[in-house]
């Protein structure tokens, strides 16, 4: 599934890590050929030109502070994220 396929050991160096600055050109996230997702383009628009800028302005200090566990068979996401504020 695609959880799997973007843990690929062939694809991704250090594929189990999280890595925000990982190039993830080849991830199918949002689906591969007939069945890619329509508003793949809107998603990552509105979490890289809008959610993520407001974020980073609100708390420019913010920092991942602890490991970040991620599951899902199907759709896999992290259960949580633990940040500093970084005051």
């Amino acid at each position: 599934m695609f959880g799997s396929a973007n843990r690929d050991e062939a694809i991704f160096g250090d594929a189990d890590q999280f890595d925000v600055h990982r190039d993830t050109n080849a991830a199918v996230s949002f689906g591969a050929g007939p069945h890619f997702c329509a508003g793949a383009a809107a998603s990552r628009s509105l979490i890289a030109d809008i959610a993520l800028p407001k974020l980073f302005e609100s708390f420019p200090g913010i920092a991942i502070d602890g490991p970040v566990k991620f599951v899902g068979w199907a759709f896999r996401g992290p259960v949580s994220l633990p940040v500093s504020l970084g005051h």
